[in-house]
């Protein structure tokens, strides 16, 4: 069973008293635990007698003899050690599994044949370090005094010997006797003889220990130094009236809106806490009696808010007020309703209101980008670009995420918007050409083609809802030559009508042009080809161009393997066939990008 022993000076002493010795006797430390092997300093292997030798320790005054060497033999004595010791050729007691109980002191006897006696002392001491410190704080509050009283206790145990334990607050060492400080040891020892040590601090309590931190630190010796383990640090609860409450207003935004989720807090500046109900301003019926009510925010929650504190120790009242304001802004309400529908041309103006907890910032927006500010939008219809999705976007200045948006789709009506492609164009009889007319409108509009005022039939493709695109391609003709082309769209509200002038060209030549932007004019073009190796190398109009009367000679250089000798060898277009002619000047086009301007070809 374990005993208590309190701490003393005479715990210390024990083992100072046993370190005294004469300078006969030999000190040897060992760890709990561990093997040592005691020298017998009085035996010499020089001795041809047969001398006996003994190894034996007292106990309570008396000797036990442990082992036995003589002329009659060798002995191993009973005693508690006999299973853990033996002696090796020199003589040296040898103790397996040191215990705590071994820290004593041990004697080697040598008696000759002349009955001399000889003898040499070993003190054996035995170390184990401690555990790693546990400290324990007064879990309930400890009201403010002058007085010593308990806060916490530091123990550690399983060491020997008898560690020390030193108190801190706050990295300051407490002492006894020192700011009215008061500790306080006790040792308990084991029945294996290790040592459990506890310490107790008393102090006086002061209201700044509300942030003081305590830790108590161990000291001990092992057989190789002076070591030190240090415990966790800890705070106390200090116990201190209430003298008022606070009430916050708790929120992620610093300006609260609606949707926002809002706390009401309210504390007491003392320790316990007072007993806390939270009120609506002017309602009897408590929101919560509690310190903390949460909730999410609408504007009807905005004005006063009460919070009341009552201290359980002297029953003093406190009472804590104050406001809330929660910012709102309803969806914005037009002048006009959605889907707004106006005619092409006109003029109208749009306005937007919302009733908001402070002043607005309005702007508009179309399809997305700004276009203007303030509450009132005017709008001029004159193309059906202004068709679409009109907003007027409203928001409070300097209450961020706080936005709303109403949103107007004009829609806009009236006759057909025509645009023809090419407007006027110079052509030769035999040319095919190929003209676009785009028409605009609401409701669509249908497209009709006319050539000097006779209906004639076209492709037609819808872009849109409201966009028609549509491509005449025809074959001119001597009756077409200084004519006209129309192009009429028409919906249910009105047609409209534009014009292609065809003009006769006044020259036979037609403008030709490639990449490069190079123009020679071609009536009949007579090209000749340079064959090299099989191929035709450089690029057409790299030309050296020469007018012999009404007539251009080209010598050209083409890149591409099209011509052979076979084909054409040196003959000149003018030779060949029409349909070589063709094929040639249309594959020049194709490979050299040659573009006729009016988009015809003559051969």
């Amino acid at each position: 069973m374990d005993t208590l022993i309190l701490l003393s000076l005479c715990l210390l002493s024990w083992r100072g008293i046993q370190g005294q010795h004469d300078n006969s006797t030999k000190v040897m430390d060992n760890m709990l635990g561990h093997k040592i092997s005691l020298p017998c300093d009085v035996y010499s292997h020089d001795d041809s007698s047969t001398p006996t030798l003994q190894w034996f320790y007292k106990k309570n005054e008396n000797p036990t003899v442990i082992y036995t060497s003589g002329p009659s033999g060798t002995t191993i004595e009973e005693s508690d050690m006999k299973s853990r010791v033996n002696v090796n050729k020199h003589m040296h007691l040898v103790i397996e599994h040191t215990k705590v109980e071994d820290e004593k002191l041990f004697t080697c006897r040598v008696v000759d044949q002349n009955g001399k006696v000889k003898e040499s002392n070993v003190h054996l001491r035995v170390y184990k370090a401690p555990d790693d410190p546990e400290i324990k704080m007064e879990e309930n509050g400890i009201q403010i005094t002058d007085e010593a009283v308990q806060i916490g206790e530091c123990e550690t145990k399983n060491g020997y010997p008898a560690p020390n334990i030193t108190w801190y607050r706050n990295n300051t060492q407490l002492k006894t006797g020192k700011d009215g400080v008061v500790v306080t040891n006790q040792i308990t020892v084991k029945s294996n003889g290790l040592i459990t040590f506890k310490s107790v601090l008393s102090s006086p309590v002061y209201k700044t220990d509300i942030y003081s931190t305590f830790y108590c630190e161990v000291s001990y010796h092992l057989s190789n130094g002076a070591f030190m383990k240090e415990s966790d640090r800890k705070n106390i609860t200090v116990d201190y009236p209430n003298t008022e409450v606070k009430l916050f207003v708790k929120s992620q935004h610093e300006i609260i809106k609606e949707g926002d989720k809002v706390q009401l807090m309210c504390m007491g500046n003392g320790h316990p806490q007072p007993q806390i109900t939270l009120f609506r301003k002017d309602e009897e019926e408590p929101l919560v009696e509690d310190f903390l009510y949460s909730w999410t925010v609408s504007r009807n929650d905005s004005g006063g808010y009460i919070c009341k504190g009552l201290s359980m120790d002297d029953f003093n009242e406190m009472e804590a007020e104050t406001e809330l304001h929660v910012h709102y802004l309803d969806p914005p309400v037009l002048s006009e309703k959605s889907p707004f529908i106006v005619e092409l041309g006109s003029v109208h103006s749009v306005s937007c209101h919302a009733n908001a907890s402070a002043h607005t910032d309005i702007h508009w927006t179309q399809d997305g980008s700004t276009i203007a500010t303030g509450s009132d939008l005017s709008l001029r219809f004159l193309d059906y670009t202004d068709a679409g999705r009109y907003a007027c976007v409203a928001s409070i200045t300097g209450v961020p995420g706080l936005t709303q948006t109403q949103e107007l789709l004009v829609i806009l009506k009236g006759k057909p918007q025509v645009t023809v492609s090419p407007q006027h164009v110079e052509v030769q009889d035999g040319d095919r050409l190929t003209v676009k007319c785009t028409a605009v409108g609401n409701p669509t509009p249908k497209i009709t083609w006319y050539i000097n005022g006779t209906k004639v039939d076209a492709d037609v493709a819808n872009v849109s809802d409201s966009e028609v695109i549509s491509e005449l391609s025809f074959l001119v003709t001597q009756n077409h030559l200084n004519g006209r082309i129309s192009c009429k769209a028409e919906n249910e509200i009105n047609s409209s009508m534009e014009y292609i002038q065809l003009q006769k060209s006044k020259s036979d030549n037609i403008l030709y042009h490639s990449n490069n932007g190079t123009m020679v004019p071609l009536r009949w073009c007579h090209i000749y080809i340079s064959i090299h190796l099989g191929e035709i190398h450089s690029t057409l109009f790299n030309l050296n161009a020469n007018r012999k009367g009404n007539s251009i000679h080209a010598a050209c250089i083409a890149s591409a393997p099209f011509c052979r000798e076979n084909d054409y060898g040196r003959k000149g277009l003018r030779k060949s066939s029409t349909k070589n002619k063709r094929r040639l000047i249309e594959h020049l086009v194709n490979v050299f990008s040659i573009t006729p301007l009016n988009g015809l070809f003559r051969y």
